[in-house]
Formats: C-alpha cells, sequence, structure tokens
C-alpha cells in the first residue's frame, strides 16, 4: 500500500484490512402541502468513508510507536490511496484514528511486537491510466465529438482548447450541466488567439490561456467542467479547433 507514493512497509507497517464505503448522499427535494406531484431534484455526493486497519511492527515497544507517529503523519494532509488489492485509487484525508498495542495479548506490552492502527479516512474514488496520467480524448478539426466516461457518477474533466486561428467567440456544450435538471448550459469563449490553449479546469475552477489566467469577462460559464457517466456528446461552434478532454473517472 501506498500513500502519496510513500509506501507504509517503510514503517513496518502492513495493510491488514480495508472496510469499503459509500458515500454520502444529500437531496432537497420536497412535496410541498397542496401539491398533486413532489418536487424532486438531484442527489448530492458527499464524502465516502473507507476504513483501514494496519498492523505496525518493530522492534520493541519504543519502536513501534515510532513507526505509527510516522505512518499518521503521511495522513495530516490530503493524500492519494492506492490500496492492496484495490483498482482504484482514493484521494481523501483522515477523519478518526484508533490505535491499539498488543493487539494479539499474546506478549507483555512492553515485549511487544506489533500494534493495530485504524485510520477512517474521508475521500472519494477515482481510476487513472496506469502511467498515473488523466484518462484523454482529443479531437481536431470536427464540430461534435463524443467522450467516453467509464465512472459511474459525474466526474471533473480538464477542457483545452487550442483555436487554430484567432477568433472572437466560440461556444461549447455538453460540458456544464445544471445541477437539478441535468440540462446542458453552454459555455462561451471570447478573445481567442490563434494556438494559445485555453483550459477550463474543472476540478480547480480554474481558466488559463497560454498558462496565464484568462479575464472572467472573455468567458461566460455557471459550472464546473464535468463528465456524465457514459457517453457525453460536445459540439464547437467551429471546426477549426483543436480539442482535448482529461479527466479521472469517479464512482460511488
Amino acid at each position: 500500500m501506498k500513500i502519496n507514493g510513500w509506501d507504509i512497509s517503510e514503517a513496518q507497517a502492513k495493510q491488514w484490512n480495508v472496510t469499503p464505503g459509500f458515500p454520502e448522499i444529500e437531496n432537497e427535494s420536497e412535496w410541498q402541502r397542496g401539491s398533486p406531484l413532489p418536487f424532486f431534484t438531484g442527489n448530492f455526493v458527499g464524502f465516502k468513508t473507507i476504513q483501514i486497519t494496519f498492523l505496525v511492527y518493530g522492534n520493541g515497544r519504543n519502536e513501534i510507536l515510532e513507526n505509527c507517529s510516522m505512518l499518521l503523519s503521511k495522513f495530516l494532509e490530503p493524500a492519494d490511496l492506492e490500496l492492496d488489492g484495490f483498482s482504484h485509487k482514493f484521494h481523501g484525508i483522515m477523519s478518526k484514528n484508533d490505535f491499539s498495542e498488543n493487539p494479539l495479548g499474546r506478549l507483555r506490552i512492553t515485549n511487544n511486537r506489533l500494534s493495530k492502527v485504524t485510520v477512517d479516512f474521508s475521500c472519494y474514488e477515482y481510476a487513472e491510466q496506469p502511467d498515473g496520467s488523466p484518462f484523454q480524448e482529443s479531437t481536431s478539426g470536427k464540430s461534435e465529438t463524443t467522450v467516453t466516461n467509464p465512472g459511474n457518477i459525474y466526474t471533473p474533466a480538464a477542457i483545452e482548447i487550442t483555436p487554430q486561428l484567432g477568433m472572437g467567440e466560440l461556444t461549447v456544450t455538453g460540458i456544464t450541466y445544471n445541477p437539478d435538471t441535468g440540462e446542458d448550459i453552454p459555455v462561451t469563449i471570447r478573445k481567442l488567439t490563434a494556438d494559445k490553449t485555453v483550459v477550463l479546469d474543472g476540478e480547480t475552477g480554474i481558466w488559463t490561456e497560454d498558462g496565464q489566467k484568462k479575464s472572467s469577462d472573455d468567458i461566460d460559464i455557471w459550472a464546473l467542467p464535468s463528465l456524465r457517466p457514459g457517453a457525453n456528446n460536445i459540439t464547437l461552434s467551429s471546426q477549426r479547433i483543436n480539442l482535448s478532454v482529461k479527466f479521472r473517472p469517479r464512482y460511488m
């Protein structure tokens, strides 16, 4: 198992057990008095909490405690977890931890050779390519393309648009949605320069052009770019565009 690329074996620890979980769900649907039908809104997907139990070894009590301390210190900041036996990764932060000395109860504490550490990890689950890069689909010279998201919930996406020539305005549909209805909301980008890439990053919420922040006056956008599960049809108001969509599929 790895935490931000750090192998837990460096703390003489090993992953012993993982208790999976599913995300918290919030919903503001209501049935108002006198209305013949309820008003439904889409669910909001929150954190999922997984519980990971570690066995931590050492030559005596002091070394075990030092190893436990080293392990827990890796959870103090947001982290990416690569769990043994899981194909997806988990990004989040520790919400709770528990420590138990001599969990097997076979030796005196002073002669103990292992301890147990349990961590509750609030996170989301995602996938990426084997080399650690995001999924990517690109096209050029087309006004319409389809991007397939293998995840099963809405997934943030980074939309990279490189015009082949300067243009005053470009409209893109299929990358932002009304969170309540799921309806497409068009995005308008103005003042595009030939060969300068505009990036609309759905994870950071930052819009850039040629690596510099692009003025909000030049972009009409009302939601963070994301992809629905399955096929996503993206349309452009011009064919003179190189388009790249990068994303890490998310899962319940």
